[in-house]
């Protein structure tokens, strides 16, 4: 069952709605040729004009269900809401409609993150496998576990090939629907090897000595970022709370006042907001090696 977010009905009901606007799908989905490659990438097995027409029957639904509910809202309150609810409901299924068409790019994106993380190592393995005299197809066979979404990909050739396929074709078909760029690079690499018939073990040796370097580069980036950003940390989260609470104390000392009680309740919340806003910011941050 395909995924539907910002969706206020059940997916089911949603495509099966869909299958009647097959012709509005097949329009939208010309001004949106680029989406098939991140269906294609985010394995999704639909067809891009029946998942535009899911995303124009969502973003229908919610425009209607938006208005309904603004319109009782006013109904209730005694108030004529109608030009806020058509308001509202265009921005909601606008945004619902270009969210679910771009869901897949945020899915490819992810699958593209989890296969970087164990291509280097597998790639070691897969070259350690080469220079030790084994066949390329048993080679890939064997990093085809251990290593995550890297050995799903890798799994998926060696099937295709036992299944008949030849290398290159299956080779060519993974290239296609894989959403790593570096991944890509290294099947595309190995293709080309095989083509011309040259040393596969040398290619793969130049291939993980410039993904480690671009992982070191990466580690580097990330330690020159981080200093500032502490910096930042140091200022909002200990020395503005600390300097502004001493600076209000002797504020209202001056004024002959108390400090309201709610002002540290607001601090505390702010600071807990921030510290994990700020966490999850540098958890996004940190290269994934």
């Amino acid at each position: 069952m395909i995924l539907i977010p910002l969706s206020f009905v059940p997916p089911k009901l949603i495509i099966t709605a869909s299958r009647k606007f097959k012709n509005v799908g097949s329009f939208l989905s010309s001004l949106f040729p680029g989406a098939h490659q991140d269906l294609i990438q985010a394995e999704y097995t639909i067809k891009l004009r029946d998942y535009c027409a899911i995303a124009f029957v969502t973003a229908t639904t919610n425009f209607i269900l938006t208005s309904l509910l603004i319109l009782l809202i006013s109904l209730a309150a005694g108030m004529n809401l109608t030009a806020l609810a058509i308001a509202a409901s265009i921005i909601v299924s606008i945004a619902t409609f270009f969210t679910i068409l771009y869901y897949p790019k945020i899915i490819a994106t992810k699958r593209a993150r989890k296969l970087e993380q164990q291509l280097t190592p597998a790639l070691r393995q897969l070259l350690i496998e080469l220079k030790s005299g084994v066949p390329l197809f048993n080679a890939m066979a064997s990093v085809s576990n251990d290593y995550g979404e890297v050995s799903v990909e890798f799994k998926k050739i060696v099937t295709k090939i036992n299944g008949g396929t030849r290398d290159l074709d299956a080779i060519a078909e993974a290239t296609t629907a894989n959403p790593s760029l570096q991944f890509r690079k290294v099947l595309w690499q190995i293709s080309n090897a095989l083509k011309v018939g040259s040393d596969l073990s040398h290619v793969l040796e130049v291939l993980v000595h410039d993904l480690t370097l671009a992982q070191m580069e990466k580690i580097k980036k990330y330690g020159q970022e981080l200093s500032p950003w502490i910096m930042i940390y140091m200022m909002a989260a200990v020395i503005l709370p600390s300097l502004g609470i001493t600076m209000l104390m002797v504020l209202m000392s001056f004024l002959s006042a108390s400090i309201p009680p709610i002002i540290l309740p607001i601090l505390i919340a702010f600071l807990a907001g921030f510290q994990l806003f700020f966490m999850n910011f540098v958890s996004t941050r940190r290269p994934k090696v």
